[in-house]
């Protein structure tokens, strides 16, 4: 038995009507789905499954806090993620995951939604992810601090900050003033 099991609807044998499922996720869940974005986390996941005209109606909320690395100081932190996701699924004759509709072997009508569930919450993680100021690590900050490259440096004389340029840009922009 695969460990991902708990994560399967079958979708030949649902009642009627709305159908409910949920899970609990937890560090275990996303060291087996092994994705590289969500190191792991808590969050729980309700799924309602509605049959609309051969066509399954897939509705996950999801609601919890993941971890994620920060991509200033590479440190774990944690972040919020609340969001609803439909995913259409039919039945057909070989799994298909291309368009809008994924299609479910009618011989097989067991759906695993763990990598479904795993791709929802990657999408809600914001894109820049990082810590609050000053939560960052400080030995990162440090050593990202010594190789910052600045656009502006005191002069010789100790005056006004003189502007720094990249003297390849120098050249191209001698280039246009001609």
């Amino acid at each position: 038995m695969d460990a991902l099991d708990k994560y399967k609807v079958d979708l030949k044998d649902l009642q009627a009507g709305v159908a409910t499922y949920r899970f609990e996720l937890d560090d275990a869940f996303f060291e087996l789905v092994g994705g590289t974005l969500v190191k792991g986390g808590h969050a729980d996941v309700m799924l309602s499954v509605e049959e609309k005209g051969g066509i399954y109606a897939l509705t996950f909320h999801i609601r919890g806090v993941v971890r994620v690395p920060c991509d200033r100081c590479l440190d774990d932190m944690d972040v919020a993620v609340d969001t609803e996701n439909v995913l259409n699924v039919k039945m057909g004759t070989e799994y298909s995951d291309e368009g809008d509709v994924v299609v479910v072997p009618e011989d097989d009508p067991a759906f695993n939604v763990a990598w479904n569930i795993y791709e929802f919450i990657a999408l809600s993680v914001p894109v820049a992810h990082v810590h609050e100021e000053g939560k960052c690590n400080a030995v990162m900050m440090e050593m990202l601090a010594a190789h910052l490259v600045t656009s502006e440096e005191p002069d010789d004389t100790g005056g006004e900050k003189a502007e720094v340029t990249d003297p390849r840009w120098d050249k191209l922009k001698e280039i246009t003033n001609n």
